[in-house]
């Protein structure tokens, strides 16, 4: 199944994200880098541990490709956050998709009290930052942002999640 979805340059990617996940979607995206046709990348879940969402962030942002994103189901902060991290213009969502967009899950096993705040804060920064650049929002909009906001389609699209609904 996985052979026939790279051959249509199809990868899809849903929860739990980890860290075998992260590598095996970052492995997909690179194998697609032979042919310089879009590729279409299908997000669902809430994302999971920060390094695994990020290394898969970082090998769609290093694609040579156009990278057409789109969300399916339920679609929740680092999920959100890579949905709209496709080619813009080219980020969409299934017309039932839901989003969730807030602060983001941070992990952070046996760190002291005061380690685990200073990574929560960092990690909330960068977040903010990354999903401002993505969807034309202020980092200051985005932090302001401190409890779950759910989200219709139409809402990403005026939020700047995405660019259109599948018809």
């Amino acid at each position: 199944m996985m052979a026939k979805l790279l051959k249509e340059r199809i990868v899809y990617v849903a929860d739990p994200l980890t860290e075998e996940v992260a590598l095996l979607v970052s492995m997909q995206l690179k194998a697609l880098e032979h042919d310089p046709s879009p590729a279409t990348l299908y997000l669902t879940g809430k994302g999971g541990p920060t390094s695994a969402v990020m290394a898969i962030y970082e090998a769609m942002r290093g694609t040579s490709y156009a990278l057409r994103t789109i969300a399916m189901g339920r679609v929740e902060g680092w999920a959100a956050l890579l949905v709209a991290a496709g080619e813009p213009g080219a980020r969409c969502a299934a017309p039932a998709a839901h989003f969730v967009v807030g602060p983001p899950e941070v992990d952070g096993a046996a760190m002291d009290f005061q380690a685990y705040l200073q990574r929560v804060r960092s990690v909330c920064e960068t977040f903010n930052k990354m999903l401002a650049h993505h969807t034309g929002q202020s980092a200051e909009a985005i932090a302001a942002i401190k409890q779950p906001r759910h989200l219709s389609a139409q809402e990403a699209i005026q939020f700047g999640l995405i660019d259109a609904i599948l018809a």
